[in-house]
């Protein structure tokens, strides 16, 4: 591996050289990077004895976060704590494919790593998570009515987390 240029926080766990392989032969490594929390690429070269490979990985914002298991009444605590600068808001169109349970919570925990927190109501969803390296609150609430309408919000103390989540979620709703 070349120097990588890491914004900071940012750091990777190198892989052991690989002294040489012949034609047609393939080698497995196992390198780790920890974002910190960080929407930003790691940029770094992958280089032979005679070329550079240049590598940018970003990550999804939604593997930045383990799940959280938490009842509706903590949610709405916490939720109640996390409001101004600390909710996005957008709202959306459901398909008619996305109109079930499952597909909904299919749909949003393919996207976010994130736990479904009981809910009162059949048309709302909640769901919970927390970042993995600053262990941040991030709360997400889809709530839909029956004309297809519906508004997602995430409640974070990250803003640069919630906005590209709400971001993916209504992509993966609407696809």
């Amino acid at each position: 591996m070349g120097t990588p240029k890491l914004p900071a926080g940012i750091s990777i766990q190198e892989f052991p050289e690989i002294e040489s392989l012949a034609p047609g032969e393939s080698a497995t490594a196992i390198m780790g990077i920890n974002f910190c929390d960080s929407t930003q690429a790691a940029n770094f070269q992958l280089c032979t004895q005679t070329r550079q490979f240049y590598v940018s990985i970003q990550p999804p914002v939604g593997e930045l976060m383990a799940p959280v298991f938490m009842s509706e009444n903590e949610f709405k605590k916490e939720q109640g704590k996390l409001t101004g600068m600390n909710e996005i808001t957008e709202k959306l169109i459901l398909p008619d494919t996305c109109w079930s349970d499952h597909i909904v919570v299919k749909k949003v925990t393919a996207t976010a790593n994130v736990g479904r927190v009981p809910c009162g109501t059949s048309d709302e969803y909640r769901f919970a998570g927390r970042t993995l390296t600053s262990g941040s609150l991030v709360l997400l609430t889809l709530d839909t009515q029956p004309a297809g309408t519906a508004q997602v919000t995430v409640n974070s103390e990250k803003m640069v987390i919630g906005t590209m989540l709400v971001k993916d979620v209504i992509q993966a709703l609407t696809q």
